[in-house]
C-alpha cells in the first residue's frame, strides 16, 4: 500500500469524479409498469395491475413480477455522443427486443459500489442504447422484472429507482480503467520494486492533471498512463487461465421459476458482452440449466448454441446439476454424470470431462471411481477453502477414490469463483497458491453469480490491461477444457489426497429438511424397482420401456439434488413446491412399475395354478423368506425395504 494515506485517498477520490463523469444524464424516461404474481410472456406483458412509476413509486412485494415500458426521446443535447440508458428497477431485469426475445440482463444491488474496493460490480445499470445519436430519437422499450435481488431479497422496499437517458463519453471510460487498474496494482507492488515507485509517480501526476476534468486533461493524463500500461512482463513463474463464469444455484433463496429467468439475464449478457470483446471466454455449468433456456428462451439457446461452435462459451461440468455428493445415492450420481455428459454431447458435440461443482458441500470418496469409469479425469471446487478449522494443503492434487481411482483435481487459488479479475485479484491468488512450487498455472473465474449476470465491463476492461502487464502474472482468456491439461505437465511431483473431501463449514446438512431427504430417497428406490421390473418385462419380450417419460422423471429427481434442495438449505417455498412434486414422480413410477409387472405376468404363464404368484427379489442380495426355486420361469416382484 501508498506509505501516504493522505495521497492514496487523492487517487481514490480522483477514481470517483473520473466514474461520475463517464455518464452525464440528459433526460429521465417514462416508466410505466404492469404488475403480475407470477411471470407472464412477451405477448401478455400488458396483462397486469397498470401503475406509473416515478423515483420512489412501490410498485411490488418480494417475488412479484411486472413487465416495464420505458418510453422516452433522446435529447438534441445528446447529438453526436454515444447513448446509454441507466435504469434501476429495484430488482432483477431482462430487457428484450420488439419480439421479446432477451437481449440483456439488468440487477439493482443493496451494497453501493465503491471503486476503490475493486473492479467488478454487482449492479448493472446500462443498457447501451446509440452509438451516435441525432437527437430526436424514441425510445420505447419492455423490461420484464423480478421484485428480489440477487440472493432473494427484497431491494429498496420494492421501490422504482430511476431510468435515464445519458451520453457515454467513451474517451472517460478508457481513462477510468485505465487509472483503475494502476492503481490497484500500485497498491499490490511491493515497497522494494522501482515499478511501485514509477507507476505511483505516474498517478499522482495524472491525478494532479486532473483536478479539472475536461477532454484536454483526460488525453494528458491517458498518455501519462500509457508507457506504464504498456510495460510487459520477462519471464515469468506463473500464468492465470480466466474464464467468465456466473454460477447459478437452482432453486436456494427464490423459486425455481425465478431460476429460469436468472438464467436467462445472465445468458443475454454474456451473449452481449460477446460482440463487444472478441477475446471474452464464457462458461456456465448444469445440463438442467440450459435445457431450461432451451424450453423456455429458444432464440436466446440458439445464439448460445452458435457461441459454443465458434468456441467464445464453454459447456462446463459433466453432471445434470452441480449436486450434492453427500445424501444422493451411488446410482443417482452416476445417472447425475450420464444425463450431463449425454445433454452436451447430443445439443453440442462437447465431450465434457470434468466435473463442476465449486459450491458444493462436500465430496465423497466414490466421485474419483465414477468419474474415470465416466471419462471424466478432472475435478474442480474451491468449496473446502471455506472449512472452519483446517485449512485444505492444496489447491492442485491428486484426488485419490476408494478404489484407488484418481483425478486431477484443482481449487482456484482466489479462493472464489467470483474473482474480479484485476492485479488486486491476481496478487491475492499467486500468494494464496499452495502449490506453486510445482505448478505455473492456475484457473480464474471471474464474474458476478446468482443473477448478477456473470462478468460485467468492468472485468473484461480490466483484463484487456492485466493480459500481460510488468508487476503481475500473465492471464489468458481460455476455457476449462484447455486448462485442465496443461496441469498435467508437471502432475507426477501433486500431492495425492485420499478419501472423502469433508467440509468443515456448513452443518445440518444431513439433517435438514428430513422429509425431503426422505422422499428423496423413496424416489431412487422406486425408480430401482421400476427399472428391475422393466428389464425383466422386456427380457421376456412385448414390453418396451417409455424412455422419454422416464428420463423426464429421472432429470426432474436429479434437479431436486441440488446442493441447496437436498442439503436443506433453500426457503420454504422451495420445499413446499418440491415435496408436491415428489408426491407426483412417486404416483407416476408406480403406475409404471405396475405396467411391467402386468406385462412380467403375462409372459410367465398360470402353469396350471389357479392364482399363479410370481415372486422376485429387487434387492442386491438374497432373502432368506423367499424360496430357492419357484415353478414359474422367472421370478420379479416389489421387495419391502
Amino acid at each position: 500500500m501508498t506509505d501516504n494515506p493522505r495521497l492514496d485517498s487523492k487517487l481514490e477520490q480522483t477514481e470517483k469524479r473520473l466514474w461520475k463523469a463517464v455518464y452525464t444524464p440528459v433526460g429521465d424516461l417514462k416508466a410505466v409498469a404492469y404488475r403480475t404474481k407470477e411471470p407472464v410472456p412477451y405477448a401478455r406483458r400488458a396483462s397486469g395491475t397498470r401503475i406509473v412509476c416515478t423515483n420512489g413509486t412501490r410498485w411490488g412485494g418480494l417475488f412479484d413480477c411486472a413487465w416495464f415500458r420505458l418510453t422516452g426521446t433522446v435529447p438534441a443535447a445528446a447529438a453526436g455522443k454515444p447513448v446509454t440508458l441507466i435504469v434501476d428497477l429495484a430488482g432483477e431485469a431482462l430487457v428484450v427486443d420488439h419480439r421479446g426475445n432477451p437481449v440483456r440482463g439488468l440487477n439493482s444491488h443493496d451494497w453501493s459500489w465503491n471503486p476503490a474496493q475493486g473492479i467488478g460490480r454487482w449492479e448493472k445499470h446500462e443498457v447501451p442504447w446509440l452509438q451516435r445519436a441525432r437527437g430526436g430519437e424514441k425510445v420505447d422499450l419492455w423490461i420484464d422484472t423480478g421484485c428480489n435481488g440477487l440472493f432473494g431479497q427484497l431491494l429498496h422496499h420494492g421501490e422504482f429507482q430511476f431510468a435515464r437517458i445519458a451520453t457515454l463519453n467513451p474517451f472517460y471510460h478508457d481513462l477510468f480503467f485505465d487509472f483503475n487498474v494502476l492503481r490497484h496494482l500500485f497498491q499490490r507492488l511491493p515497497d522494494t520494486q522501482t515499478r511501485k515507485h514509477a507507476v505511483r509517480t505516474a498517478l499522482h501526476d495524472a491525478a494532479d492533471i486532473l483536478a479539472e476534468i475536461t477532454e484536454q486533461t483526460a488525453r494528458k493524463a491517458r498518455a501519462i498512463l500509457a508507457p506504464h500500461l504498456a510495460a510487459r512482463n520477462g519471464d515469468w513463474g506463473l500464468t492465470f487461465s480466466a474464464v467468465g463464469h456466473a454460477h447459478l444455484d437452482l432453486m436456494w433463496l427464490w423459486p425455481e421459476r425465478e431460476t429460469w429467468r436468472k438464467g436467462a439475464r445472465t445468458f443475454a449478457t454474456a451473449l452481449a458482452n460477446m460482440e463487444r470483446y472478441p477475446d471474452y471466454v464464457f462458461g456456465a455449468s448444469q445440463a438442467q440449466l440450459y435445457q431450461w433456456m432451451k424450453e423456455k428462451y429458444p432464440a436466446l439457446y440458439r445464439r448460445v448454441r452458435e457461441r459454443v461452435k465458434q468456441g467464445r462459451w464453454e459447456p462446463q461440468g459433466c453432471m445434470w446439476v452441480e449436486a450434492d455428493t453427500n445424501i444422493a445415492g451411488g446410482e443417482a450420481l452416476v445417472r447425475q454424470v450420464l444425463y450431463g455428459k449425454r445433454f452436451y454431447r447430443e445439443e453440442f458435440g462437447v465431450d465434457v470431462q470434468h466435473l463442476w461443482e465449486p459450491d458444493v458441500f462436500g465430496y465423497t470418496a466414490a466421485m474419483p471411481q465414477i468419474l474415470r469409469k465416466s471419462g471424466c479425469p478432472y475435478f474442480l471446487t474451491q468449496k473446502l477453502s471455506w472449512s472452519k478449522v483446517n485449512v485444505y494443503p492444496h489447491h492442485t492434487f491428486w484426488w485419490e477414490g476408494l478404489d484407488g481411482s484418481r483425478v486431477l483435481t484443482h481449487f482456484p487459488p482466489e479462493d472464489s469463483y467470483g474473482s474480479e479479475a484485476g492485479p488486486q485479484a491476481e496478487e491475492w491468488g499467486e500468494k494464496n497458491y499452495k502449490d506453486k512450487a510445482v505448478c505455473d498455472r492456475a484457473l480464474m473465474l471471474f464474474g458476478c453469480s446468482d443473477g448478477g449476470g456473470g462478468p460485467g465491463v468492468e472485468h473484461l476492461e480490466s483484463l484487456k490491461r492485466i493480459r500481460n502487464l510488468a508487476g503481475i502474472a500473465p492471464v489468458v482468456q481460455e476455457p476449462a477444457a484447455k486448462f485442465f491439461p496443461r496441469l498435467l505437465k508437471n502432475c507426477s511431483r501433486y500431492a495425492t489426497w485420499a478419501g472423502e473431501l469433508y467440509l468443515e463449514f456448513h452443518q445440518g446438512t444431513f439433517t435438514s429438511q428430513a422429509r425431503n431427504k426422505r422422499f428423496n430417497r423413496k424416489v431412487e428406490y422406486a425408480l430401482h424397482d421400476y427399472e428391475f421390473w422393466a428389464a425383466a418385462a422386456a427380457r421376456l419380450g412385448g414390453y418396451r420401456v417409455p424412455k422419454a417419460q422416464l428420463d423426464r422423471i429421472w432429470q426432474r429427481m436429479l434437479l431436486f439434488q441440488f446442493h441447496d434442495i437436498l442439503p436443506g438449505s433453500s426457503i420454504t417455498r422451495v420445499y413446499d413446491e418440491t415435496r408436491a412434486d415428489y408426491a407426483r414422480l412417486l404416483t407416476e413410477i408406480g403406475a409404471m412399475t405396475d405396467q411391467a409387472r402386468a406385462a412380467v405376468l403375462a409372459k410367465v404363464g398360470t402353469r396350471g395354478m389357479k392364482a399363479p404368484v410370481v415372486v422376485g427379489n429387487t434387492l442386491p442380495w438374497t432373502s432368506p423368506s423367499l424360496p430357492t426355486a419357484w415353478p414359474c420361469s422367472t421370478t420379479a416382484s416389489t421387495a419391502t425395504r
